[in-house]
């Protein structure tokens, strides 16, 4: 009888030896560590440098950059970058550029790049949409956002049916401040605005010199001042002093030398 109690004791303490060894493994047992979205992206993140400098080549989505700092000029790839402009890559444009740090990839690849200073924003004649509120002979009022301005019109290339009216909406391409009575050189009307003129630039004025060589030609502008337009292919020696002529140009106003693509005597 004895033995056979000692053997139910034993037996009793191996199962519940054997439950407690259970629960124990159960509760120790470790789950998957998981990798958050944040984890990941902070053990992909890179040192970056930066640096700044001006484009001098463009070979796809290769950019040559000489820097500012150094003089230097590497080569970098924006096929993957981050780009902020407003105008087309051009030669002459300034950059930031930011890049892995300590990269040693030719051409370096970029991050991201801005362009803070566009040649071809530059020679782009400045533009200002608006309603024409008064009209004079030589001069209209435009309201632009709220705020009227005077704008001279001698000088005018206008394209639209009705010329230039008041109420009608109209985009202006001048010289000057606009608080400060700029001439207009293009007047386009809103319903001419897709036509193939809209996109010729000219300017109206009186011929004050032609050059000795007929190689160049000065228009004055009512505002006193001179455009000197040149060609090699045109002949100029059929024009006096005093004419007025409408003159198409390649280019920008404000160029030196503006490049002339055709003349029609007004």
């Amino acid at each position: 009888m004895k033995k056979a109690l000692l053997f139910t004791a034993i037996a009793a303490v191996s199962i519940s030896a054997a439950a407690c060894s259970g629960k124990k493994a159960t509760e120790t047992t470790a789950a998957p560590e998981e990798t958050t979205v944040a984890e990941s992206t902070t053990e992909a993140e890179v040192d970056e440098d930066y640096t700044s400098g001006v484009i001098t080549a463009i070979d796809g989505d290769v950019l040559t950059i000489k820097d500012d700092y150094s003089d230097e000029e590497k080569k970098y790839d924006i096929s993957s970058a981050d780009v902020t402009k407003e105008f087309p890559l051009s030669e002459g444009d300034w950059v930031d550029i930011t890049f892995p740090a300590e990269t040693t990839d030719d051409p370096v690849p970029v991050i991201a790049m801005e362009v803070t200073a566009s040649m071809l924003e530059q020679s782009m004649d400045p533009v200002a949409e608006g309603t024409v509120k008064e009209v004079a002979s030589d001069t209209m009022t435009l309201e632009v956002d709220g705020e009227e301005y005077k704008i001279l019109t001698g000088n005018a290339y206008v394209v639209g049916t009705d010329g230039i009216k008041a109420d009608a909406d109209v985009e202006v391409t001048y010289l000057g401040d606009l608080d400060d009575e700029p001439l207009a050189i293009k007047i386009v009307a809103a319903d001419a605005k897709d036509s193939d003129e809209a996109k010729i630039n000219a300017f109206v004025g009186k011929v004050a010199q032609i050059g000795e060589d007929g190689d160049h030609i000065v228009l004055e502008a009512q505002t006193g001042d001179f455009f000197t337009f040149v060609s090699s292919d045109t002949d100029l020696s059929q024009y006096a002093e005093g004419d007025t002529l409408q003159i198409q140009y390649e280019g920008s106003i404000n160029d030196k030398e503006i490049q002339i693509t055709k003349i029609t005597k007004k």
